[in-house]
């Protein structure tokens, strides 16, 4: 077995045999009769990669996702990747924002804009490497603003939609937009709001996640996607029944205890909603979660909201927090599996003891990061993860959750 075929594409503005391409309305390249027609063309850089490391989702799951990130270092002794070079074919091209993709074994494991081209000149030409540094879609929201509006009330899936349509940020990436749960209020948007940091509380309003995938799609998901979750992808550390993992870490502390949590939006802006669990503050004193700046359209469920991350974090947990997998040692169709593994799949972990009761436990969770180190002869990823509700919530007309008295409610 062997790591799995890595391909790096770069795409760089270009024509025929890389000429001055036709732009309208431009002073330079917009007169008639003087460019070509042309567009970006991926250009495979695979032969010059020296390593790869890519790391995206977040740290911690009251967070919100980060920007996805890689970086590449590049051997050039030819300085095709120069922008000082003028010889190169890709001149005057080399230059920030460019489409960046990268694979694994056919699988899209990233996609994303370069940010730096960061060379490092040698004593000799044959030296010379260039560090790579990419960001996802989320740094073009990070970088655009809204006009004042006041939208509708709405549910939160159509408020993203909204968000992405408006006519100052009319976003160009493929998204994806999941249904959501809650509703949020017609609440005035100041002039001059980030796009991105409102889209992330539209995501909190909901408790649900916002992200870009690995090939990227800008993805909006509700909390119900993730009610009674099952499985697609198992690790495990007996051989057989799912991917052998390497290292398995857990977490058992207060990063997660809440159990004061006030909540509060603009539908009762001079009373929060507080609630707690007195019994959980006799055992560990008050930890307190505070959210107030909601966009849920009702104080009803904004109090609602308080008390599903009360009932989610008023106990600590002990779970699995992550695995890591050597690609190398997986066969093929195993490494494909890994290589399509998403961030919020669901995934089990299974970890086994030689001594002490029980023999063996297994854990039921959300992807919440990937992280990749890719270097000859070796592909290491590294999945975190973060807890799913345990307990078992009523769905209309399901054989086991459709069951009356026995299951949870939802928000």
């Amino acid at each position: 077995m062997s790591a799995p075929t890595l391909q790096v594409l770069v795409g760089f503005q270009t024509t025929v045999n890389f000429g001055t391409p036709f732009q309208l309305d431009n002073a330079t390249y917009g007169l008639l009769d003087t460019g070509t027609l042309g567009g970006y063309q991926m250009v495979d850089l695979t032969s010059m990669v020296q390593s790869v490391s890519i790391t995206r989702g977040r740290n911690r799951e009251m967070e919100q996702f980060n920007g996805g990130t890689a970086q590449m270092q590049i051997y050039d002794p030819t300085r095709i990747l120069d922008p000082l070079n003028t010889a190169s074919i890709y001149y005057p091209y080399v230059a920030p924002r460019q489409p960046v993709q990268i694979l694994a074994g056919g699988v899209i494991i990233y996609t994303g804009f370069v940010t730096d081209w960061d060379l490092n000149y040698g004593y000799t030409t044959s030296a010379n490497v260039t560090t790579v540094a990419c960001a996802d879609a989320f740094t073009v929201l990070a970088n655009q603003s809204m006009n004042a509006v006041t939208p509708s009330a709405e549910s939160s899936s159509a408020r993203v939609a909204f968000v992405l349509t408006r006519p100052e940020v009319v976003y160009q990436g493929p998204y994806s937009v999941g249904t959501g749960s809650s509703t949020l209020g017609a609440f005035a948007i100041t002039a001059g709001t980030n796009v991105l940091t409102y889209l992330q509380n539209v995501a909190t309003s909901e408790q649900g996640y916002l992200f870009i995938s690995s090939n990227g799609t800008l993805t909006f998901t509700g909390r119900s996607a993730v009610l009674n979750p099952v499985s697609s992808i198992a690790f495990v550390d007996t051989g057989s029944g799912g991917i052998p993992y390497m290292s398995l870490m857990n977490q058992y502390g207060d990063e997660l205890l809440y159990n004061y949590v006030q909540t509060q939006s603009p539908a009762d802006p001079a009373n929060p909603s507080t609630t707690s669990d007195a019994t959980s503050i006799s055992l560990y004193q008050a930890q307190q979660y505070t959210k107030l700046d909601l966009l849920n359209s009702t104080v009803a469920e904004v109090a609602a909201l308080g008390n599903y991350v009360l009932g989610k974090y008023k106990n600590p947990v002990l779970r699995f927090t992550g695995v890591t997998v050597q690609l190398a040692a997986l066969s093929t169709a195993d490494q494909t599996t890994a290589l399509s593994t998403d961030l919020t799949r669901i995934a089990s972990v299974q970890k086994s003891y030689s001594v002490g009761t029980p023999a063996s436990v297994t854990q039921t969770l959300i992807v919440s990061g990937i992280k990749h180190s890719i270097t000859p002869g070796s592909h290491v990823v590294e999945y975190t993860f973060e807890s799913t509700t345990q307990g078992a919530f009523f769905t209309l007309d399901d054989a086991i959750f459709g069951i009356l008295d026995t299951n949870l409610l939802a928000f």
